[in-house]
């Protein structure tokens, strides 16, 4: 197949693009980020307002939706809002009114498009369980996912076949939340923030490369999806599981109002309150994750 990778250097990008080059796939980069992997070739993002070109949309089987500002690279203002919002919408708009224009020319456009969102969609509460089936929920991140995924939507009226996956906490080594989590632990003062009831639903990014490239590939596959294991755990717990996997125990807690001092308007939504998602729809379609429990997520990754 020919992919197009919206975020292709990124955290999860990069990991999609070594499994479809290792399968054979073509595959084009779209970023930012000038520095290309290896085997790879990158197309500049289209400056705001313009369209891919039309013999890029015309020559790609697959785009995989994956660009966005860091959620949690800095305290939250009124510029870095704009910015987590405008670089998940804009681009995915661009996306499908590219589409388009190749549609009113005539010419080939991408019948299947993979769009990332996260579990932030749901909102946070301390009890409820969320399924596809919930609705979408309040506050900054909710706004920023309804948004998000409204404009993947478009591209269904198009003829296109929209997989939207909501990302749990995505784990390596490499990036995401882990590694900052893990620190304090090498020097033996990890612990969880705030009461430590508030829920992590996560996915190793093993998993979530497999997920992505099986909504790829199967016909099937088509609306919201879940993108996170099926047991959820409360911070606390995954503090103590991380502390037995790096052989240190979780010792602090830091008070939500410290937390609060810290982050700022962050640390509300993304630290202190959590969502208990489950995977529903994956588990209907029968798929199975390699990485079903914490302990054996963390096992495999600090076994490196």
């Amino acid at each position: 197949m020919k992919l197009l990778i919206t975020g292709g250097t990124g955290f999860v990008g990069r990991a999609v693009a070594s499994q479809l080059l290792l399968r054979g796939d073509e595959i084009q980069i779209v970023s930012r980020n000038s520095k290309n992997g290896p085997n790879e070739s990158s197309i500049q993002l289209p400056e705001q307002g313009k369209l891919f070109p039309a013999e890029i949309i015309a020559s790609t089987d697959c785009i995989i939706n994956l660009a966005g500002e860091s959620i949690a690279g800095s305290r939250w203002n009124a510029a870095v809002r704009k910015k987590i919002i405008d670089s998940r919408v804009e681009i995915t708009s661009c996306i499908v009114e590219s589409i388009l224009r190749n549609q009113k020319l005539g010419l080939p456009y991408p019948k299947v498009m993979v769009s990332a969102s996260a579990i932030g969609y749901y909102g946070s509460h301390p009890k409820q369980r969320f399924t596809e089936n919930s609705g979408n929920g309040h506050g900054f991140l909710a706004d920023v996912c309804r948004a998000w995924e409204g404009e993947a939507l478009k591209a269904e009226s198009l003829g296109v076949r929209v997989v939207r996956l909501r990302f749990g906490h995505v784990l390596e080594l490499d990036g995401g939340m882990l590694p900052q989590v893990a620190m304090p632990f090498r020097f033996g003062i990890g612990g969880y923030l705030g009461d430590g009831q508030q829920w992590m639903s996560w996915i190793h990014r093993k998993d979530l490369v497999n997920l992505i490239i099986q909504a790829v590939d199967h016909e099937e596959w088509q609306g919201a999806y879940n993108a996170s294991t099926p047991n959820a755990v409360t911070m606390q717990e995954f503090m103590e599981v991380l502390g037995k996997a790096l052989s240190s125990k979780s010792r602090t807690r830091i008070p939500a109002f410290l937390v609060k001092l810290l982050f700022g308007d962050m640390a509300e939504e993304v630290l202190l309150k959590g969502q208990r998602v489950y995977p529903k729809r994956l588990l209907q379609k029968g798929y199975k994750f390699q990485y079903t429990y914490l302990s054996d997520a963390l096992a495999d990754i600090f076994k490196k």
